[in-house]
């Protein structure tokens, strides 16, 4: 008994051995030149030899641009520390010219709307003018609003309105978009009335002007927070930059309650200016004071929240209908797992046909919501026209083909492709589970060889665009071990005689979010 239990671990060691070589190891194979990579496939997956190259030009195109935006937003950051620490005219106007620049270069936008041919960066494309800058160019923009705003309210005592001419470039483009305006010349103008307020308060008794000056900057604090008060800011930057708005006044009002205990001039007086005494009056009322107009353009910051609003209608009719065209594409990826073409081809057609005619008009209004929900469509969209083409033979050439850019009938985005290529390995993966319950074992090989021509496709070009993408890179790669063991356990099950295949990893393939079911 003791010898026939030793040959029977003996000869079970000698087919996990002959099964561990039946694991194909990666081949991958490239030239000393980036723009010759190609990847080394086996003859049963179709890749185009160039698609490797042209997603490395265009990642290598885009991180050019962000990196370009990059330095202007640096360049801008330091014109605006010079006008702070001179505050000379030619500094002004070196920084006016800076910003007038870089407002109308169209390389400093994401200018995708929906066809790529408007991101060109020729001279002469007409820019949209909700159009996302790139970088961090929005951040330092809105420090230049507010800067500007500063300076306007301690020489004139008054906001800026939006149409003024220095938020307008030469060639009659705007400068600041609503949020950058209210987030600058509003919020931001707030924060350095009380840090003005702070300096001034530090030499108040020798200043009898000090605590006028800080009375008038808490009355515009309170002022532009009872106009803010009426916008329904979603969750946000913007909603945390108002959020912190009522800091700013609170420091302003302890600034005061500070000098007018200490008995500074002006501080121990309980009838304040008219201004003062008005908005108080006012406030109790629910009321704006008789000197509200003339502070602040009201008529233009009424106009600005009646855009967001509509903004915020678009933008929650577009979350809407993309539950619908992604729905479709997620169904017709299961029609294809059941194999049925039609029902899968249908459902396509509706998913395009959602994209067209409903989303794509929301997005040539407003560009900014091209990222999140849209996004999620296409790329839901890319990864079942992928995975279709995938399970048809090509008529050229015998194999399974991966589809290149230009073949999607949506145009879409690098990043949009690349993050549906990488969600197919998930689908060939759980297709691969089914041939191997029917014992198909040259399939599941040709699943496996797939997913790894698409792995070594990823890996070869280097840095992949988006946040999410070495978290996706790392769900193909735990999507090839996978395959590799459904691979091996078929290979032990033959060697055994079993006729029912059961993998241990018919449910682990990474989903679209780059998680395991």
């Amino acid at each position: 008994n003791f010898e026939m239990r030793s040959n029977s671990v003996m000869r079970l060691r000698k087919m996990v051995h002959n099964a561990r070589g039946v694991i194909t190891t990666p081949t991958l194979r490239s030239s000393s030149s980036l723009n010759m990579l190609v990847v080394q496939q086996s003859p049963e997956v179709v890749w185009d030899e160039d698609l490797t190259s042209k997603l490395s030009r265009e990642i290598k195109r885009e991180d050019e641009r962000y990196q370009k935006a990059s330095q202007k937003g640096w360049e801008l950051n330091a014109a605006l520390v010079k006008v702070e620490i001179g505050a000379s005219s030619a500094e002004d106007e070196s920084l006016d010219t800076l910003v007038s620049e870089i407002v109308d270069s169209p390389e400093m936008y994401n200018n995708i709307i929906h066809d790529q041919s408007t991101n060109d960066t020729e001279e002469g494309v007409l820019l949209h003018p909700r159009a996302p800058r790139l970088a961090n160019l929005s951040s330092k923009v809105e420090e230049f609003a507010r800067m500007k705003a500063t300076q306007h309210f301690l020489t004139e005592g008054k906001l800026l309105s939006p149409h003024s001419s220095c938020f307008k470039t030469p060639a009659g483009r705007s400068i600041l978009t609503d949020e950058e305006y209210i987030g600058g010349c509003c919020i931001g103008l707030c924060h350095d009335l009380s840090k003005h307020a702070v300096n001034r308060a530090s030499n108040a008794a020798n200043d009898s002007m000090a605590v006028p000056f800080i009375e008038s900057c808490r009355d515009t604090a309170v002022v532009i927070l009872d106009a803010l008060l009426a916008f329904d800011f979603r969750n946000g930057p913007l909603r945390r930059k108002y959020d912190s708005l009522k800091y700013a006044l609170k420091n302003l009002e302890t600034v005061l309650y500070e000098l007018s205990v200490a008995g500074a001039v002006g501080g121990n007086k309980l009838d304040g200016p008219a201004k003062k005494k008005a908005k108080t009056e006012g406030r109790g009322t629910g009321e704006a004071s008789a000197d509200s107009p003339s502070l602040l353009p009201k008529d233009d910051i009424d106009a600005i929240r009646e855009r967001m609003e509509h903004r915020d209608k678009l933008r929650e009719t577009l979350i809407k209908t993309c539950r619908d065209g992604q729905k479709q594409a997620k169904q017709a990826i299961f029609a294809l797992h059941r194999n049925d073409m039609k029902t899968a081809s249908t459902l396509l057609s509706k998913c395009e046909e959602c994209v067209e005619q409903n989303l794509v008009p929301i997005l040539r209004e407003e560009p900014c919501l091209r990222s999140g929900s849209f996004t999620g469509v296409l790329e839901e969209y890319v990864e079942a026209k992928l995975f279709a083409a995938w399970l048809e033979e090509s008529e050229e050439k015998k194999g399974r083909r991966i589809l290149l850019p230009q073949e999607i009938p949506l145009p879409i985005s690098t990043d949009e492709f690349i993050g549906g290529l990488m969600d197919l390995t998930g689908e060939i993966g759980r297709h691969a589970v089914q041939r191997g319950t029917v014992r198909d074992k040259a399939g599941v090989e040709l699943c496996l060889q797939s997913s790894k021509t698409v792995y070594n496709g990823l890996k070869l070009l280097g840095k992949i665009p988006g946040r999410s993408s070495a978290k996706k890179v790392a769900m193909v790669q735990k999507n090839v071990e996978k395959l590799e063991r459904v691979l091996y356990e078929q290979s032990l099950m033959e060697m055994a005689g079993r006729k029912e295949f059961a993998s241990s990893v018919e449910e682990g393939f990474g989903n679209d979010n780059g998680e395991e079911n």
